[in-house]
């Protein structure tokens, strides 16, 4: 490490030029990968908005900070989309021309601010969500105090993100004399890492409690199953995210934040923004999901499962026949969905009176020879789940 402990002084600290080109720095890599999970994650959220704001007729404070979740993220994802062709993300320092430097560290400004901003805006977004399952008790009261430390994080964070250096051009701009500049902007090794580093450790611990929260709802017996499963869900991804988190921070203390073994900004930064880009993908992918897929879940079934009616007739002689009773009985066979409709009895009848119905009669027609038959009609009723089942005749 160079003497002054400067990242200026850091560039070219070891001769790492040669090195074999990274999966994570090939452009169609970095392009690729952003665009598919992008598209996969801004799909659930808007399952999510369409949900919430069209079908339940239940908007809340949660769904309108996905908006600008989503927003946000939008912003990061078109910035690391760019930085390859016009910043130069993948290749090294050493070999930018100062134009392409400062369009590297302006975009790269852009992409880091929208995601520092993100990862603390679903975190409220989780914790708003929690707030309307939640509505007395102890965790009502952890996820308060939770939301106000996560909303002060999210504040600082933010602003050191967006507003690293006075004035904020001199991020990008390393000529500018009369500048002061911290944190993200630090022009010091130490500076530079520590951020980084306290970042993704503080980031890592917030997740590990916003996650913990609602655990005990999975071992409540008054807790429905649907809402059980949506936090399994939500739980699993949130290990993922946990996961891919704990990566990044593997990374950050590796090359001390593209610092180690030589300042080389744009060669170590691809797998930061890899996995960074997928931690909150995931995030917002878990706090869709469970929102949503219930919903559409029902909305299915419905398209699947009809309700019929079996009717199966029997002619019989007129012999057989008796029409002294009419009645509706169930069957005898035990069976709810099941009645049976007949004539029975021996007595003699006014034959007179049958079949005088103005109505019925209207429907005769007069040319057709006078057959005596009485009918012997099963009805059965049910719900079946995309299955028909054939009338027979009997």
């Amino acid at each position: 490490m160079a003497q002054d402990g400067t990242l200026k002084g850091q560039i070219g600290a070891v001769d790492n030029l040669q090195a074999p080109l990274p999966v994570w720095n090939r452009e169609s890599t970095i392009i690729g990968m952003t665009i598919v999970f992008t598209v996969i994650t801004s799909t659930c959220v808007l399952l999510r908005l369409y949900a919430r704001f069209r079908i339940m007729n239940m908007a809340g404070w949660d769904d309108y900070c996905m908006i600008f979740v989503i927003t946000m993220g939008g912003v990061g994802t078109v910035c690391v989309c760019m930085l390859p062709g016009l910043g130069g993300l993948g290749s090294h320092l050493l070999e930018m021309s100062d134009a392409k430097r400062q369009m590297y560290f302006k975009l790269f400004y852009v992409a880091d601010g929208s995601f520092v901003s993100t990862v603390a805006l679903i975190k409220l977004c989780l914790l708003l969500q929690y707030l309307r399952i939640f509505d007395r008790g102890l965790q009502r009261r952890v996820c308060l105090a939770m939301f106000v430390v996560v909303g002060l994080w999210a504040l600082v964070t933010s602003f050191m993100a967006w507003v690293p250096c006075f004035p904020v051009h001199a991020f990008w701009d390393w000529s500018v004399e009369d500048k002061t500049c911290y944190a993200y902007g630090s022009k010091y090794v130490s500076g530079h890492y520590a951020i980084f580093l306290t970042h993704s450790i503080v980031n890592i611990g917030l997740d590990l409690i916003i996650f913990a929260i609602p655990l005990p709802l999975l071992f409540r017996l008054s807790t429905q199953h649907r809402t059980k499963l949506g936090l399994i869900v939500l739980i699993m991804l949130g290990v993922i995210t946990n996961v891919l988190a704990a990566l990044r921070l593997a990374e950050t203390v590796r090359h001390k934040a593209m610092s180690y073994p030589t300042f080389d900004h744009p060669w170590y930064a691809p797998a930061l923004c890899m996995l960074g880009m997928l931690e909150v993908n995931f995030a917002c992918i878990g706090a869709s999901i469970p929102v949503f897929w219930p919903v559409f879940k029902n909305r299915l079934e419905a398209i699947f499962v009809t309700r019929e009616i079996n009717v199966s007739v029997a002619a019989r002689n007129s012999s057989d026949m008796q029409l002294q009773r009419l009645e509706s009985l169930h069957s005898q066979d035990g069976s709810d969905g099941t009645k049976r409709l007949w004539r029975e009895g021996s007595r003699e009848v006014d034959k007179s009176h049958h079949y005088q119905d103005a109505y019925v009669i209207d429907q005769v027609d007069p040319l057709r020879a006078r057959t005596a038959l009485a009918v012997d009609t099963t009805v059965t009723t049910g719900r079946h789940a995309g299955e028909r089942q054939n009338d027979k005749a009997m």
